[in-house]
């Protein structure tokens, strides 16, 4: 019974002082100060750059929808889509049979006409010829008023000039059946890239759909708009990249080449245009295009991460690490691009700032630096 007695209270001590140094331990582990893991960026000098992204449709800097100045069979068809074209290349040729015949019977009239006016010039100048002679016949009472009139009649330019009228006319005629038969040749008013044929050999052209389409793509344009907010920070010349997806990884560079002075009908935004250099051909009409325009920036100024700057108590901070506490520091901001700040008070280079973990500290908190 003793004995017993003897080893319950034996394990009754055992565990009390077991019990009694699990609450040290757990006191001792609660007065442990914590700490916050964090990650940090010095602060530095350099460029910041604002930029607004705005897109549009690639267009090729020139093109041309060929129809034909007149109806006609289609006798050769010389190109076909992809082929590049030079200003003045035959494209296509339309049947010509009628339209020679045409030339032909003005060319006969036009020749008429000078016979006529040649053969009335003679005329005249023997007209003139008896007139002078009639005319000392009258002085002398030799002839009467009335038969003086009618030589002088004869011998007047108005015939000439109804002549020469006829002549005109005869020209015009032949000049425009001679634009009719150029016209059955139709060549391309433009350099560039073959997009469409619409015609084939033996079929009937007219101008109710292109027969060739042609674009020059040495270079592309980007037409857009722009708000009131940002026309005036942005000028004729000024360099901009552009990202189209479909064309590379790799950013393009276009340069604003035309901004108009007013809104565009009925909008409250200013059209402007960009060119882009495209000697090969890698950007292709149509595509989709995203325009940076660089709307804000500074030069060689203070700057740190975007997102190391919090709002606390109204007033933006950040928060310094020195000797691995946690330091509040009020700042003032400049502009800021969502990547960097630019920080004009409160901060000197060089000094580390906290990116993240930022929104759990407040000053003199000790802090764990992850690499």
């Amino acid at each position: 019974m003793k004995k017993r007695i003897s080893l319950l209270v034996v394990m009754i001590l055992t565990l009390t002082m077991a019990l009694s140094g699990c609450g040290k331990k757990e006191e001792t582990s609660s007065v442990k100060e914590k700490f916050v893991s964090v990650e940090t960026e010095v602060s530095k000098k350099q460029n910041i750059n604002v930029k607004t992204t705005l897109s549009a449709k690639v267009k090729p800097i020139e093109e041309a929808d060929i129809v034909p100045k007149m109806p006609g069979k289609v006798t050769s068809v010389n190109v076909e889509i992809g082929k590049k074209v030079n200003k003045g290349d035959v494209l296509f040729t339309i049947d010509q049979t009628d339209v020679v015949n045409g030339v032909k019977s003005a060319q006969a009239a036009y020749d008429m006409a000078i016979a006529n006016l040649q053969i009335r010039k003679e005329q005249i100048q023997n007209a003139q010829i008896n007139y002078e002679r009639m005319k000392s016949l009258y002085q002398e009472g030799a002839i009467s008023k009335k038969d003086f009139e009618q030589y002088e009649l004869q011998a007047s330019s108005a015939n000439l000039d109804a002549a020469q009228a006829q002549v005109d006319q005869a020209k015009v005629s032949l000049e425009n059946a001679q634009s009719k038969l150029n016209d059955t040749t139709v060549s391309s008013p433009i350099y560039g890239i073959v997009t469409a044929v619409n015609i084939n050999e033996g079929e009937m052209a007219s101008s109710a759909q292109p027969a060739v389409s042609i674009a020059n793509m040495n270079k592309v344009v980007i037409d857009t708009d722009v708000s009131e907010y940002l026309i005036n920070k942005i000028k004729l010349g000024d360099v901009v990249d552009i990202s189209i997806k479909s064309a590379g990884k790799e950013n393009f560079q276009g340069k604003i080449s035309a901004m108009s002075p007013a809104t565009a009908s009925n909008s409250m935004t200013y059209p402007i245009k960009i060119e882009i250099e495209n000697k090969d051909s890698i950007i292709k009409p149509g595509m989709f295009a995203n325009v940076n325009l660089v709307t804000d920036k500074k030069e060689n100024v203070i700057t740190v991460p975007s997102e190391s700057v919090v709002i606390k108590d109204g007033e933006s901070v950040v928060y310094i690490v020195k000797d691995n506490l946690a330091h509040v520091n009020k700042i003032e901001t400049g502009i800021d691009n969502g990547e960097i700040v630019e920080i004009i008070k409160g901060i000197k280079q060089g000094e580390a700032v906290v990116k993240k973990g930022q929104n759990y500290l407040e000053e003199g908190k000790k802090v764990k630096i992850n690499k």
